[in-house]
């Protein structure tokens, strides 16, 4: 087992040819306009789930969940880490913890495994594992200038530098397989006239993008889509208030999710914090995506994730039994099903083709929601159908949609046929599948285990 952030990653672009991909198991998610084709009817719409609440795990630490490190059995420990608050004046202390599971909701084993005071600590750290070797890193801001630790046991620790850069303090470090180095997603200060001044005044938060082979030496790079540009900024579609306060990004399906917290200052007698400090409330917290966790888009902006949980954690998530796992300092689990976090759907008859595949010898099978809501007064509104097409978008016969008609069916790998036939009669063969839909969520396509 892995962090969430470090499992080892294949990623796939939507429009990249199957030659390329046959050796990695057929999987087609669906979460933008790229990973269709051939859209007609009504419009193809794509959205996105929210967190939800899913309980209290039984002996999970007072922490911050950090990462997962293997163990020789089947469980895991879990790092995570608290920042004390100083007594009678004194330095504040940042602890590391740990304990064991297997099922990610039972921890056992709790024990602190690092302890440091500073005077200049600044309450925000990420644990991070690197599976090269083995070894856990800690990273922590003081006085805004971020100290590095390295355990190779995960209980002596090792003080690697005190100033790997300057920056402000909330940042998401990840192992990131493609480069073998670590990746950061730091949020950074630039100067802005601000109309409503908070904490830092006249200066907003943005993300700046950092990478290093050690966790002590950063470089700075800018991905394609920011054109040359060093900074990850709101844009003309955002309010003109809007900040990027921090991110957690995790892979998922072979490609990258972020959960980015918004930020916006208010004015200082609409703050409902007014009298303690100048920071404003939280804001919104939206999906972005990216294919290979470099570049990436906000397709959902209007929709927050946290809505239903009212939080969001620091880092994570730990997957376990089809799910991931997010955790606050209480132990309470924010949970999404994995594979369904982004979907495609039509409020009308909409229709559209995925990108050619060679057909699996052990058919396919469909990540899919058509369960119309049985308190909206209706049944079988919602449907999916399904048709099998050569390379030249040409029906393949007796595989036509009249033959796969998916109504009142949730299921995360329900298996598609047509008359008893399951496609694997055409093993081999480039194909691609039409669907047609109305009020259905469609995840991914998959080839049957």
């Amino acid at each position: 087992m892995r962090c969430a952030q470090m499992t080892l990653l294949w990623v796939i672009a939507a429009w990249i040819s199957t030659d390329a991909f046959a050796e990695e198991p057929l999987h087609l998610s669906f979460w933008d306009e790229s990973d269709v084709l051939d859209t007609a009817g009504a419009r193809i719409d794509f959205g996105a789930n929210v967190l939800r609440a899913d309980g209290i795990a039984s002996g999970y630490p007072d922490m911050w969940f950090g990462c997962e490190v293997p163990r020789d059995d089947e469980s895991a420990w879990i790092y995570g880490w608290r920042m004390l608050p100083a007594q009678d004046g004194a330095e504040r202390t940042i602890e590391v913890l740990r304990a064991y599971t297997s099922d990610g909701r039972t921890f056992a084993g709790e024990e602190t495994v690092f302890s440091l005071e500073d005077a200049g600590w600044q309450g925000f750290a990420n644990v991070v594992y690197r599976p090269i070797d083995g070894s856990i890193f800690l990273f922590s801001y003081s006085a805004a200038r971020l100290r590095v630790f390295r355990s190779e046991d995960g209980i002596t620790w090792q003080n690697l530098t005190d100033e790997a850069y300057v920056n402000h303090d909330a940042m998401n470090v990840t192992w990131y397989p493609p480069w073998g180095e670590f990746l950061n997603y730091q949020n950074t200060l630039e100067p802005y006239p601000k109309r409503y001044p908070d904490n830092i005044g006249e200066h907003r938060r943005v993300f700046s993008f950092l990478r290093s082979t050690d966790g002590v030496n950063w470089d700075d790079y800018s991905p394609e889509f920011l054109n040359g540009e060093s900074r990850w900024r709101p844009d003309d579609e955002d309010p003109v208030d809007l900040e990027f306060y921090r991110g957690i990004v995790f892979p998922t399906e072979g490609r990258y999710a972020m959960l980015l917290q918004d930020y916006i200052a208010p004015p200082p007698e609409a703050n409902s914090r007014r009298g303690s400090t100048k920071h404003g409330p939280r804001s919104l917290v939206e999906w972005a995506i990216s294919r290979d966790g470099l570049n990436w888009s906000r397709p959902h902006r209007d929709l927050d994730v946290s809505e239903q949980v009212g939080s969001l954690p620091v880092q994570g998530p730990l997957t376990r039994d089809g799910k991931h796992l997010f955790y606050q300092r209480n132990g309470a689990i924010s949970a999404l099903d994995a594979g369904r976090l982004f979907f495609v759907t039509s409020l009308g008859n909409g229709e559209f083709s995925t990108v050619p595949f060679h057909m699996p010898a052990t058919g396919l099978t469909l990540n899919v929601d058509a369960s119309y809501p049985a308190n909206q007064g209706d049944t079988g509104r919602a449907y999916v159908m399904a048709e099998l097409q050569n390379e030249h978008s040409q029906t393949l016969p007796g595989y036509e949609r009249t033959h796969t008609i998916i109504e009142d069916i949730d299921n995360k790998a329900f298996p598609l046929s047509w008359n008893g036939k399951t496609g694997s009669e055409l093993a081999g063969r480039t194909v691609r599948l039409r669907f047609s839909l109305r009020d259905a969520k469609l995840y991914a396509v998959s080839a049957a285990e």
